[in-house]
């Protein structure tokens, strides 16, 4: 059978029809950019355009022309990406055309050369697979041969748990990919993940940020280079390549621009696997799992019901990672040699759970490492796998996660993000329950001294009152009598204040409470028998602090007292009316009587009355705030305090 060759003009036409149907296909993928991976698929046609071009014998400068005249029919804004990636794929035909892709060389060309062939495996590599792991071990090897580096890492940014996760890796201890986690902004790598820069750094040990990580090998190499990961923005972080050189190397500008490129290759490729794999089963259950760990924030920030919050992580980690059970272990602070079992998922005993005596050493040691472990427990069938998960808070590590499957899943790492979620949440809970633990007992013993300081403080006034009324009982001189009486009511409206504070709130109390306990007093002690007198206190809401409270108890006692001896004086019946109300930020209380009045050229600054020096001194001293005497309508008198309240931030 003969075959056919085309002649040149067929094979011109076929270039150019290429060279159509590639920009065609170019303007349309530029349309559906919004949709969900078109800006993959957009860098991907203009590769595909840059090569037809190439392929026609166009120029650069022509290709750019075509560009332009389309972006202007179509109505589209030029795009810098569009552009660059137009040139990779214009590049990447000369240098299969050319045969520059061989191996071996030397010089500044080689060099080149390696790089432009790196550049095309890498992209044959997004584009020939989507397998992650597959797609991520070709690129390391693919780059550490072409920087000629001694090892090659990638870590991937885990939006779950907000670190970076090692995913692939040349050069360092296998055993470790999928197990080394970095905080953001922890090591190199982490400060380069970060502020989103490239470090390059000769001498890493002797950067500020260097972090050592001896299970991984680490410690034989010089030199590091970190370049960020970002797809479309920089703020869209992917991961970060590593570049290790076990002797001292200094990195030059096209080095690291080639690094740079290389990102932004890798970048475009991680995310056409992610968009591969994440069908929409899997989408579901990753929203699913978001609306587990909010509720569970949510939970912890709301609640202080540690068991109840346990309960409800050990059966979220069940069902989410499909384990046959999940428990959690908690180290109690005031004994930190035991391991308790605080939750568990099914709660029934039906549910096989390995021995503890095998599960315990298993915690104690992710708890000592703080890293978490997979253990296939030695037993018959069926065979249980272990995956215990450290719960550590900034002070220590509280506990762990236990999950018990019956065979290793296939996506490990999404489901031990999800656990690292779940461990955060139940250190967090764990140590909200014992601060609160420590901070109710603490408030249990300062409530049960200031009790006992309250108790003896009003017996002792109980004692003090009880020696005055028994001295005025037996004084010779009638004038001693009603200044120790007077004394002896003072007193008792301190003791009655200190009983309601003591029964209730320490802190504050209400200005009308204060009234009712010294009115109760002032029946008692002040009213002569007799004598009838009417106390009416006017409802209040205007609560004031302890510290008022006893200045505003003592100065009822004296407004009271000088309303019965002087205004109710010589009658046999009478009326007091108290009052307080507010008037912006301060207080008003009035204690009115209808009395005889104020004498005729009185005048309260002149006083030498011992109870009117005392009230004064109160109400300015102590309330920082005035006293006036007036003449009530009808008869009678007026006193009235206004003092100002304290604010919310003022201690009582």
């Amino acid at each position: 059978m003969q075959h056919e060759t085309a002649g040149p003009s067929e094979a011109a036409e076929g270039t150019v029809s290429r060279r159509h149907d590639a920009l065609h296909a170019l303007l349309e993928a530029m349309q559906e950019q919004g949709a969900p991976g078109g800006q993959t698929r957009l860098l991907l046609a203009a590769i595909d355009f840059g090569e037809a071009v190439a392929a026609d014998h166009c120029r650069m400068e022509d290709a750019f022309a075509l560009l332009l005249d389309a972006w202007r029919e179509a109505d589209v804004p030029a795009d810098p990406a569009v552009l660059g990636a137009t040139v990779r794929g214009y590049t990447d035909y000369m240098v299969r055309l050319r045969g520059l892709v061989r191996r071996g060389g030397t010089g500044p060309l080689s060099s080149h050369v390696a790089r432009l062939a790196g550049l095309h495996r890498i992209n044959q590599a997004a584009t020939a697979s989507l397998d992650l792991e597959a797609m991520l071990r070709t690129v390391v090897d693919v780059v550490k041969q072409t920087v000629a580096a001694d090892s090659c890492s990638i870590f991937l940014y885990d939006q779950t748990s907000g670190t970076l996760v090692l995913r692939a890796t040349v050069g360092l201890n296998q055993e470790e990919v999928g197990q080394l986690r970095l905080p953001l902004g922890v090591g190199i790598t982490g400060e380069a993940a970060a502020t989103r820069r490239i470090l390059a750094v000769a001498e890493a040990r002797s950067h500020p940020a260097y972090l050592d990580h001896p299970r991984i090998g680490d410690q034989i190499y010089t030199s590091q280079v970190s370049v960020p990961l970002a797809l479309g923005a920089p703020d869209r972080l992917v991961g970060v390549l590593n570049i290790l050189s076990a002797a001292r190397r200094e990195f030059d500008a096209d080095e690291l621009a080639f690094l740079e490129t290389a990102a932004g290759e890798i970048a475009i490729a991680i995310e056409n696997a992610r968009l591969y794999s994440e069908t929409d089963a899997q989408l579901r259950r990753r929203i699913s799992q978001l609306a587990t760990l909010q509720q569970m924030s949510r939970m912890v920030a709301s609640t202080l019901d540690l068991s109840e919050v346990l309960r409800l992580i050990s059966r979220q980690t069940a069902e989410l990672s499909q384990a046959t059970a999940a428990e959690i272990y908690r180290r109690p602070r005031h004994d930190p040699t035991r391991l308790e079992l605080m939750a568990r998922h099914p709660s029934d005993d039906a549910a096989p759970v390995a021995d503890r005596a095998v599960v315990v050493p298993v915690v104690e040691e992710a708890m000592q490492t703080g890293a978490a472990i997979w253990r296939r427990l030695p037993a018959e069938e069926p065979s249980t796998f272990l995956y215990v998960v450290p719960m550590v808070t900034a002070r220590r590590a509280v506990g762990a996660i236990c999950v018990y499957l019956g065979e290793r899943p296939q996506d490990a790492q999404d489901m031990q993000g999800l656990l690292d979620a779940f461990s955060d949440s139940a250190a967090i809970a764990i140590e909200n329950a014992e601060l609160y633990e420590e901070a109710l007992r603490g408030f249990t013993r300062a409530s049960t001294l200031l009790q006992e300081m309250h108790h003896r403080v009003r017996n002792n006034l109980q004692m003090v009152a009880a020696l005055l009324s028994m001295q005025a009982r037996h004084a010779a001189d009638e004038g001693w009598t009603q200044p120790l009486q007077e004394a002896v009511s003072r007193i008792r409206s301190i003791a009655a204040i200190h009983d309601l504070l003591s029964s209730g709130n320490l802190r504050e109390t209400t200005v009308e409470r204060i009234a009712k306990h010294v009115v109760d007093e002032a029946i008692i002690n002040v009213v002569p028998p007799g004598t009838q007198v009417n106390f009416v206190i006017e409802p209040s809401p205007v609560h004031v602090p302890s510290r008022q409270a006893t200045v505003l108890a003592l100065l009822i006692n004296e407004f009271l007292a000088n309303a019965v001896v002087h205004g109710v004086a010589r009658r046999e019946r009478g009326e007091v009316i108290i009052g307080v109300r507010c008037d912006g930020d301060e207080a008003v209380l009035e204690v009115c009587d209808d009395g005889v009045g104020l004498p005729e050229g009185f005048d309260p600054v002149r006083s030498a009355g011992l109870g009117l020096q005392i009230a004064r001194t109160l109400v300015e001293v102590d309330l920082h705030g005035s006293l006036h005497l007036r003449a009530r309508e009808g008869g009678g008198t007026v006193a009235c305090v206004r003092f100002p309240l304290p604010t919310g931030g003022e201690s009582a």
